[in-house]
């Protein structure tokens, strides 16, 4: 089951999310700020994270930068009215951008692409290599 963190100070906004994403398959964890936020991450260690831009204690971008710095390299979806405020999002790791309000389907797809493009990118286990071969005799 996929997992997704909810971080948004709106409630309205908070709730609808966490209901959306629960009825499609996910297990959802909410924040309402950054420091909460950055908390609820390194206990629940979502797959993805869909975020307000602009939230109490920090905002988001803070969010963003507290865990790169952990080397937590989850996709941020920030949702925001301003976008644009984001600057150059190729300069940030695993991060997109939707303009709010959001089609539903469309911020669906963005959150599945991004977890998608995430785990193509993990390192997969590699198998060990098959035991070296004796010399006959030995």
């Amino acid at each position: 089951m996929p997992k997704i963190l909810v971080v948004d100070d709106i409630p309205a906004i908070v709730d609808f999310s966490k209901e959306f994403f629960e009825d499609a398959g996910f297990e959802v964890r909410t924040a309402d700020t950054a420091p909460t936020a950055i908390a609820a991450q390194q206990a629940f260690k979502a797959d993805a994270i869909l975020q307000d831009l602009n939230i109490p204690g920090g905002g988001g971008v803070f969010v963003y930068e507290t865990l790169r710095a952990q080397n937590d390299l989850v996709p941020i979806i920030f949702s925001t009215g301003k976008p644009e405020t984001l600057g150059d999002l190729s300069k940030m790791i695993n991060v997109s951008a939707l303009r709010k309000p959001t089609d539903p389907e469309v911020l669906m797809a963005e959150v599945k692409k991004q977890i998608a493009k995430a785990s193509s990118e993990r390192p997969m286990n590699p198998v060990p290599p098959p035991p070296p071969k004796l010399p006959p005799g030995r």
